[in-house]
């Protein structure tokens, strides 16, 4: 069976603490524990597993994530059946990326790791299904820290990772000042200081009747962003100027952590269940962590008439059947004219 080694042993334990070696980011007080060797991983929960079966979920565990399942007989049983016959990477830094491309977690959970490598050529692996998008604002990021590289893209796998290097998942709040503390956008004029976010483009939370909200909306002088539209780094300068934000709950919200202090944001949310507070609370968090002036408004669902391949890919279908997280909204004007 696999063991799980706690923060308190990796330190205590010399021949654990050996396994990693630690980086800080320059300007900030943030250290990042890197395991350094060889070593096995998925390339969804992003996982390592030592050569001696060991597990580090204290450093490893990302914010929705559920490991119990790599502490089964069965799992262990098959992961020895397999291990020896893995595809092998040699020499890499393992930044990851989210399987489903979803940008919040590859904007908060995967990307601000990238500044804790101190190589100045280097392979970097992501998943093969990281947009070109994400792809390109990594590139400029990179090119920006004038270091080298090639991207090495991973597929829904397990890998055996050799002479290879994997920060840690650092917390959210880490994350934010990280992310904050590298992109300083300028203030623009020309940029709207109302804003609505639409999810058009979307599979699930699109908003069924959101022409009535657009057409209330220009009225009262907000312009329309489709974020699919923009580049990252135009996206983070519109939210960094603008002083109110309108938008359903999407993982686009995320650029919200450079917003201004005090600027108001209005989230059009489903219902969620208790089961679900981890999406319930996490645009509420940011705001909180970002010192922003934050309001809900639940939304009224309504079943998907079909779901995206990606989607069916990789979420059970009764999840994708009776969570809320993967329905279209209805909302009330009502509803948006008493916030407004």
């Amino acid at each position: 069976m696999l063991s799980d080694i706690n923060l308190d042993r990796i330190k205590s334990d010399k021949n654990i603490s050996d396994l990693f070696v630690n980086a800080s980011f320059s300007s900030l007080a943030i250290n990042c524990n890197i395991l350094k060797g060889s070593f096995f991983s998925d390339a969804f929960y992003y996982f390592p597993i030592s050569n001696n079966n060991q597990t580090f979920s204290s450093l490893y565990l990302r914010e929705f994530n559920n490991l119990s399942h790599f502490y089964t007989e069965k799992f262990f049983e098959n992961f020895n059946e397999k291990k020896h016959s893995l595809k092998s990477f040699k020499d890499i830094y393992i930044l990851g990326s989210n399987s489903g491309n979803n940008y919040y977690s590859n904007l908060l959970h995967f990307l601000p790791r990238i500044f804790f490598n101190k190589q100045t050529n280097v392979k970097i692996a992501i998943h093969r299904n990281s947009s070109n998008k994400y792809r390109e604002f990594l590139r400029a990021i990179l090119n920006s820290l004038k270091i080298e590289f090639n991207f090495i893209y991973l597929d829904d796998d397990f890998f055996y990772f050799q002479n290879s290097e994997f920060p840690q998942f650092m917390s959210i709040n880490d994350s934010i000042k990280i992310l904050k503390n590298f992109f300083s956008p300028k203030a623009n004029p020309e940029n709207s200081k109302k804003i609505y976010v639409t999810r058009e483009d979307s599979n699930y939370r699109r908003i069924i009747n959101e022409g009535d909200i657009i057409t209330l909306l220009r009225e009262k002088g907000y312009r329309v962003i489709n974020p699919q539209l923009y580049e990252i780094e135009e996206q983070i300068e519109i939210f960094s100027n603008a002083e109110k934000i309108i938008s359903p709950y999407g993982s686009n919200l995320a650029n919200i952590i450079f917003c201004k202090p005090g600027t108001e944001i209005v989230e059009i949310s489903p219902p969620f269940t208790d089961k679900e507070k981890v999406f319930d609370e996490r645009y509420s968090n940011l705001s909180m962590l970002n010192k922003l002036k934050y309001n809900k408004i639940v939304a009224d669902t309504i079943d998907v008439e079909k779901h995206s391949e990606l989607a069916k890919k990789y979420i059970h279908p009764n999840i994708l059947s009776n969570s809320n997280y993967y329905k279209n909204l209805i909302l009330k004007i009502k509803d948006l004219k008493d916030i407004i």
